[in-house]
């Protein structure tokens, strides 16, 4: 979802800005995302920000007010499209575009690699990626995740990282170049392997969460046979399989996938959840064990709407009732935690918790 400002006054000039990072601050300072002049309007008057596919406000303590369709708002306030948005003599109209444009394919992502990096000939990284390969030389990062019902630590998702400076440093942009040169499920099947190995030597057998690439659900027999070989290197390690919730909602054979990973003893976690597509219908078709709340709800969610909250609530309650466990991803200060907590997500994870660290860190 894509959501603008269009602005509504008298003059002949209109506009619209897009709302794009957040928080999306209004007011007279020069830092402001929207500067607006009046000497009405307080240097930091109100934010914006987005949970989800949800838009909400709230006023900074300014002097006189943020107003929603002539209500002034004395806290958070979901906001829906054609409301109308009062800042001093300004006003604006919420409007919303929704994405209906799929995953961005290989072949996409391949051109948009190839503009980002005008220098260099993505074929360069192919000799430096195979000796990454063959000689496994990737370092996986363990961040752990709580059970909030007694706060203690459950297991961990497993991290793919590597060190070697010739190669991007971000494992999501280096999967993509891996992908457009033929290596892509290969080095996501690395990053599981090298993982699930190293954490089998956790203390107390945890629970590890492994991640899948949006295109290996297009290669599922091969995914399968990297997940095999999982179950094979840690029998005594409950290991999960996530796999993105947008992903998820248009592949085929989802529910193969799913019996084949039960059979070997692998749970199933959708990622991202609440960003998209949100059908809780489809959730019932082929239920995870797990699902993964994206960090975009999760990110101030003390200072939601309460509407909000009660949403949130009622995807949880749901997805209880169809067996699901729920989990908060990005939880980073206690307050996150605590509502989380109060809105009955069953696990946490995040920085307030402990950020991702090899092995050789975390046994300190």
């Amino acid at each position: 979802m894509q959501w603008y400002l269009e602005s509504l006054s008298n003059s002949d000039r209109e506009w619209m800005i897009n709302i794009a990072s957040v928080p999306f601050i209004i007011g007279r300072a020069d830092d402001s995302n929207l500067k607006l002049a009046d000497q009405r309007i307080s240097r930091y008057h109100s934010e914006i920000r987005i949970s989800g596919d949800f838009l909400w406000i709230r006023d900074l303590k300014s002097t006189n007010g943020t107003f929603v369709n002539q209500n002034k708002i004395e806290q958070a306030q979901l906001l829906e499209p054609n409301d109308i948005l009062s800042i001093g003599k300004y006003k604006f109209r919420i409007q919303s575009i929704s994405s209906s444009s799929p995953d961005t394919d290989s072949e996409t992502i391949c051109e948009t690699l190839s503009e980002q990096l005008t220098d260099l000939d993505l074929s360069s990284f192919e000799p430096t990626i195979q000796e990454l390969l063959s000689g496994r030389n990737v370092i996986p990062h363990f961040q752990p995740l709580l059970r909030f019902s007694d706060m203690t630590k459950l297991g961990y998702e497993i991290l793919g990282r590597v060190t070697d400076e010739r190669l991007p440093s971000n494992p999501a942009e280096l999967l993509d170049i891996a992908q457009c040169l033929g290596y892509g499920s290969e080095l996501s099947a690395l990053f599981r392997e090298v993982g699930v190995k190293i954490g089998k030597n956790l203390p107390g057998s945890p629970l590890l969460f492994v991640n899948s690439t949006k295109f290996e659900l297009h290669e599922i027999d091969k995914l399968l046979v990297s997940m095999k070989k999982i179950s094979d290197i840690s029998p005594s390690n409950k290991v999960v399989l996530e796999i993105n919730e947008k992903a998820a909602a248009g592949a085929n054979d989802l529910n193969i996938l799913r019996d084949s990973l039960e059979k070997i003893e692998i749970g199933l976690a959708f990622d991202d959840f609440g960003v998209g597509q949100t059908r809780l219908v489809e959730l019932s078709n082929t239920p995870p064990d797990y699902l993964k709340f994206d960090i975009s709800l999760v990110r101030k969610i003390h200072l939601a709407p309460k509407r909000l909250h009660q949403m949130i609530s009622t995807f949880i309650k749901a997805s209880h009732d169809l067996g699901i466990l729920t989990l908060a991803e990005g939880v980073e200060c206690s307050d996150e935690a605590q509502i989380c907590q109060q809105l009955g997500f069953d696990i946490g994870q995040g920085y307030f918790f402990g950020r991702p660290a090899a092995i050789h860190e975390l046994s300190r």
